[in-house]
Protein backbone atom coordinates (compact mmCIF):
# COMPACT_ATOMS: atom_id res chain seq x y z
CA UNK A 1 0.00 0.00 0.00
CA UNK A 2 1.44 3.33 -1.02
CA UNK A 3 1.70 6.13 1.51
CA UNK A 4 1.02 9.72 0.56
CA UNK A 5 1.69 13.05 2.24
CA UNK A 6 0.89 16.60 1.21
CA UNK A 7 3.49 18.31 -0.94
CA UNK A 8 5.48 21.12 0.66
CA UNK A 9 7.74 23.95 -0.45
CA UNK A 10 10.82 21.72 -0.35
CA UNK A 11 9.58 19.36 -3.08
CA UNK A 12 10.88 21.65 -5.81
CA UNK A 13 14.24 19.85 -5.98
CA UNK A 14 12.80 16.56 -7.27
CA UNK A 15 10.79 18.41 -9.90
CA UNK A 16 13.82 20.44 -10.99
CA UNK A 17 16.10 17.46 -11.63
CA UNK A 18 13.36 15.64 -13.58
CA UNK A 19 12.73 18.75 -15.62
CA UNK A 20 16.49 19.17 -16.22
CA UNK A 21 16.63 15.67 -17.72
CA UNK A 22 13.74 16.54 -20.04
CA UNK A 23 15.35 19.83 -21.10
CA UNK A 24 18.59 17.94 -21.79
CA UNK A 25 16.72 15.52 -24.05
CA UNK A 26 15.05 18.40 -25.90
CA UNK A 27 18.37 20.20 -26.42
CA UNK A 28 20.00 17.00 -27.64
CA UNK A 29 17.11 16.41 -30.04
CA UNK A 30 17.25 19.94 -31.45
CA UNK A 31 21.02 20.38 -31.61
CA UNK A 32 22.12 16.86 -32.64
CA UNK A 33 19.25 14.77 -33.98
CA UNK A 34 17.44 17.43 -36.05
CA UNK A 35 20.43 18.42 -38.25
CA UNK A 36 21.43 14.78 -38.66
CA UNK A 37 18.09 12.94 -39.16
CA UNK A 38 15.39 15.58 -39.65
CA UNK A 39 12.07 16.50 -38.10
CA UNK A 40 10.32 13.16 -37.45
CA UNK A 41 13.04 11.50 -35.33
CA UNK A 42 13.46 14.77 -33.42
CA UNK A 43 9.73 14.95 -32.71
CA UNK A 44 9.64 11.29 -31.62
CA UNK A 45 12.60 11.83 -29.27
CA UNK A 46 10.97 14.91 -27.69
CA UNK A 47 7.66 13.06 -27.16
CA UNK A 48 9.56 10.10 -25.68
CA UNK A 49 11.39 12.49 -23.34
CA UNK A 50 8.09 14.02 -22.29
CA UNK A 51 6.68 10.53 -21.68
CA UNK A 52 9.73 9.71 -19.51
CA UNK A 53 9.26 12.95 -17.52
CA UNK A 54 5.58 12.21 -16.91
CA UNK A 55 6.47 8.62 -15.95
CA UNK A 56 8.95 9.85 -13.33
CA UNK A 57 6.30 12.20 -11.94
CA UNK A 58 3.68 9.40 -11.88
CA UNK A 59 5.92 7.10 -9.85
CA UNK A 60 6.48 9.61 -7.06
CA UNK A 61 3.07 11.24 -6.81
CA UNK A 62 -0.59 10.46 -6.42
CA UNK A 63 -3.90 12.27 -6.07
CA UNK A 64 -6.43 12.78 -3.27
CA UNK A 65 -10.11 12.71 -4.19
CA UNK A 66 -11.97 15.88 -3.20
CA UNK A 67 -15.20 13.91 -2.56
CA UNK A 68 -14.09 10.94 -0.41
CA UNK A 69 -10.58 12.05 0.63
CA UNK A 70 -8.82 8.82 -0.34
CA UNK A 71 -5.43 8.82 -2.06
CA UNK A 72 -4.81 6.95 -5.28
CA UNK A 73 -2.29 6.73 -8.11
CA UNK A 74 -3.02 6.99 -11.82
CA UNK A 75 -1.18 5.34 -14.72
CA UNK A 76 1.30 7.27 -16.83
CA UNK A 77 -1.15 7.38 -19.76
CA UNK A 78 -3.76 9.18 -17.64
CA UNK A 79 -1.15 11.65 -16.36
CA UNK A 80 0.09 12.21 -19.91
CA UNK A 81 -3.29 12.90 -21.53
CA UNK A 82 -5.11 14.83 -18.77
CA UNK A 83 -4.41 18.48 -18.14
CA UNK A 84 -3.26 19.86 -14.81
CA UNK A 85 -4.67 23.00 -13.26
CA UNK A 86 -3.74 25.24 -10.37
CA UNK A 87 -6.12 26.19 -7.56
CA UNK A 88 -5.81 28.66 -4.74
CA UNK A 89 -6.25 27.77 -1.06
CA UNK A 90 -8.11 30.16 1.27
CA UNK A 91 -4.78 31.07 2.90
CA UNK A 92 -3.38 32.31 -0.43
CA UNK A 93 -1.17 29.34 -1.30
CA UNK A 94 -1.56 27.37 -4.52
CA UNK A 95 -2.03 23.68 -5.24
CA UNK A 96 -2.03 21.49 -8.34
CA UNK A 97 -5.00 19.32 -9.29
CA UNK A 98 -6.51 17.30 -12.14
CA UNK A 99 -10.13 16.49 -12.91
CA UNK A 100 -10.00 12.72 -12.35
CA UNK A 101 -12.45 9.93 -11.57
CA UNK A 102 -11.76 8.41 -8.16
CA UNK A 103 -11.39 4.59 -8.18
CA UNK A 104 -12.88 4.40 -4.66
CA UNK A 105 -16.08 6.45 -4.97
CA UNK A 106 -16.33 6.52 -8.82
CA UNK A 107 -17.04 10.26 -8.89
CA UNK A 108 -15.16 12.87 -10.88
CA UNK A 109 -13.60 15.60 -8.76
CA UNK A 110 -10.67 17.97 -8.52
CA UNK A 111 -8.05 15.53 -7.27
CA UNK A 112 -5.14 17.27 -5.52
CA UNK A 113 -1.57 16.27 -6.24
CA UNK A 114 0.23 14.63 -3.29
CA UNK A 115 3.68 13.11 -2.81
CA UNK A 116 4.27 9.36 -2.48
CA UNK A 117 6.68 8.39 0.29
CA UNK A 118 8.13 5.15 1.59
CA UNK A 119 7.46 3.71 5.02
CA UNK A 120 10.74 5.02 6.40
CA UNK A 121 10.00 8.67 5.47
CA UNK A 122 6.39 8.55 6.64
CA UNK A 123 6.98 6.71 9.90
CA UNK A 124 7.26 9.62 12.29
CA UNK A 125 5.33 12.40 10.54
CA UNK A 126 1.81 11.48 11.65
CA UNK A 127 0.45 13.21 8.54
CA UNK A 128 -0.33 10.24 6.28
CA UNK A 129 -3.38 10.50 4.06
CA UNK A 130 -6.04 7.76 3.91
Amino acid sequence: MARFVERNQYDWFSTIWKLAIFVGIVLFAILVVYPWKGFLPTFILIVAGLWMYISLISRTSGYVCAKCGKAFQVPTTVNFFTTSSVGKNPDGTYYSYKNLTCPHCSQQSKARLVKRVGAREAKGTGKLLK
